[in-house]
């Protein structure tokens, strides 16, 4: 079994973990998640239908 052949199964095995946890995520979680990965808050809003104010009153709060 080759290298890569392990790493295409190990991912197969936690995907569905990681959409567990992208499903159960809440939004403060989530726009908290996008700014530290360097998201605008103006970015993050306009993806997450939410206003800019709401989006900086839930990442001040982390």
């Amino acid at each position: 079994m080759t290298t890569e052949t392990i790493a295409l199964i190990l991912a197969l095995l936690m995907l569905p973990l990681v959409v567990l946890l992208w499903a159960t995520e809440t939004t403060e979680e989530r726009a908290v998640r996008l700014r530290r990965s360097g998201w605008s808050q103006r970015r993050i809003a306009e993806h997450m239908g939410i206003s800019r104010s709401r989006v900086h009153r839930l990442t001040m709060a982390a």
